[in-house]
């Protein structure tokens, strides 16, 4: 059995911070489970904010929140994804998952047990890189998790991937873009979430208080950021039942 409403856990950060990665680990360790992704969510390519000639897919303006939000009321009301979204972000390959099943369900008995009250509940996985750029979009998930990673490993990352599928077709990042759009676009849309701005810093004391959880390291392997998602989650649900 699971509960009739779902558990909306957002899983945001910076472009190629593992989200996507760690939300189908997520969803393989709770099988009952779906994923959102924000990215299914962007605006039709002719609306693509372009900045020196270049589209800007890294930025609040490119994404269609007004849809979002509608999507997200859509999962909490009737428990499943709605059927108007074009999705088409599970088609991009994120390459050989850096924890095998075995690793994660070891991972998961080791830090909730096969008691926890997260076995019966029914979770939806919002993965998306601007989950708390917008209030409204924020306060409809009930856990809000915010992983990071340092630049140059982002960057690699990011450069490694051979592209995005879009709704017209495919995206591959020209030369420069992580450094040139990509980075400044999450630094300029993030700043506010930390002290001083700085985006490898500490959260703010507004950001913690609308329950944000940053992941505690900048350099974490995705065993130890599946360990930290499993702990976070399992102590927002047990917060949010006992209120």
């Amino acid at each position: 059995m699971t509960s009739e409403t779902p558990i909306l856990i957002g899983l945001s950060g910076p472009s190629s911070s593992g989200k996507s990665t760690l939300s189908r680990l997520l969803v393989q360790l709770f099988p009952h489970s779906f994923i959102l992704h924000e990215d299914d969510f962007y605006k039709p390519e002719s609306e693509i904010p372009v900045v020196n000639g270049v589209e800007n897919w890294d930025c609040p303006e490119a994404i269609d929140f007004e849809s979002l939000k509608r999507a997200l009321a859509y999962i909490k009301e009737n428990a499943k994804l709605p059927d108007d979204v074009p999705y088409k972000e599970d088609k991009n390959d994120l390459g050989t998952p850096p924890v095998t099943p075995d690793e994660a369900t070891s991972i998961k008995e080791a830090v909730i047990g096969p008691d926890s009250i997260l076995e019966k509940r029914l979770f939806c996985l919002v993965d998306g890189f601007l989950l708390y750029n917008d209030r409204e979009v924020t306060a409809e998930l009930d856990v809000r998790l915010l992983l990071r990673a340092p630049f140059e490993k982002l960057k690699e990352r990011r450069e490694a991937r051979n592209g995005y599928a879009t709704l017209e077709g495919f995206w591959v990042d020209p030369p420069g873009y992580f450094e040139d759009v990509v980075w400044p676009g999450y630094v300029k849309a993030h700043k506010g979430l930390f002290e001083d701005g700085h985006v490898d810093g500490n959260l703010t004391e507004d950001s913690i208080r609308q329950g944000i959880k940053a992941a505690s390291s900048l350099d974490m392997h995705m065993k130890d950021l599946l360990a930290w998602a499993l702990k976070e989650i399992e102590s927002a649900v047990t917060k949010k039942e006992s209120n």
